[in-house]
């Protein structure tokens, strides 16, 4: 007896707020732009040299003050 899992779904992330279905006269009210989650994710991560070399340089500041 195996437990089955449904297929994970790549679902874009949206805006908290939603945007009228109708098109606006406006530019500035334009329907956003859907990101997916694995892009949202990119966008905001940091490889790990770029996050140990921040690390190092504010250590070597932190002494260079002492």
């Amino acid at each position: 007896m195996g437990k089955t899992y449904s297929e994970i779904k790549n679902e874009p992330v949206m805006a908290a707020e939603p945007v009228a279905p109708y098109t606006a006269p406006n530019p500035s009210h334009a329907m956003p732009k859907t990101v997916s989650t694995k892009e949202h994710i990119m966008a905001s991560t940091v490889s790990v040299d770029e996050y140990f070399d921040e690390l190092v340089s504010q250590v070597r500041e932190d002494y260079a003050s002492l």
